[in-house]
């Protein structure tokens, strides 16, 4: 005779806290995953399952672009050099997302044991050079994106992880912000 799967006692690794479609759930997403073009793909998917018809569809857009930006820039850079290739031995870079609604927005923060953020990408925004046309084709744009589309963006590096948290303002609220670098 063969034992019945027990179910998980909440959120499977993978899976959306609260699932996707439950009115009564909390507003919240939270993800644990490998840092693959797929799951990253699954992951924004599932996003917009939880908080589609919630929450304000412009703001919703605006974070699947930047989380595009960002969790794909993990994926295909995480890995890195140096101090990530331990990681990478180890196995892929995990990423934890959580994302959380509130009356002003949207709140995200990305953590990921990946390679640290290149320090041209902390550079302020007033500061930055214009991305160079032949980058442009290979993308190029993903930090104006995402400081154009986020307030209170903010990173730091604590131990082997990467910090990365920022609002996504709601209707009310203006857009754009600069990237501040703490030390962890």
């Amino acid at each position: 005779m063969g034992r019945s799967p027990v179910p998980p006692a909440g959120p499977r690794r993978g899976g959306p806290a609260g699932g996707a479609g439950h009115s009564d759930a909390p507003p919240l997403f939270h993800r644990v995953m490998d840092a693959s073009l797929t799951e990253v793909r699954q992951a924004l998917i599932d996003l917009r399952a939880r908080f589609d018809g919630r929450v304000d569809s412009d703001a919703l857009g605006r974070l699947e672009l930047v989380l595009a930006e960002i969790l794909n820039n993990i994926a295909l850079h995480g890995a890195g050099t140096g101090e990530s290739a331990a990681a990478a031995r180890q196995g892929s870079v995990t990423v934890h997302l959580s994302v959380t609604s509130h009356g002003g927005g949207l709140a995200c923060a990305v953590i990921d044991d990946g390679a640290p953020l290149p320090a041209e990408c902390l550079v302020p925004a007033d500061r930055m050079p214009a991305p160079e046309i032949a980058a442009m084709n290979a993308g190029g744009f993903g930090w104006y994106i995402i400081r154009d589309l986020t307030q209170s963006l903010f990173y730091f590096r604590e131990d082997t992880r990467n910090v990365l948290c920022f609002h996504i303002p709601g209707p009310s609220a203006g857009r754009g912000g600069q990237v501040r670098a703490g030390v962890g």
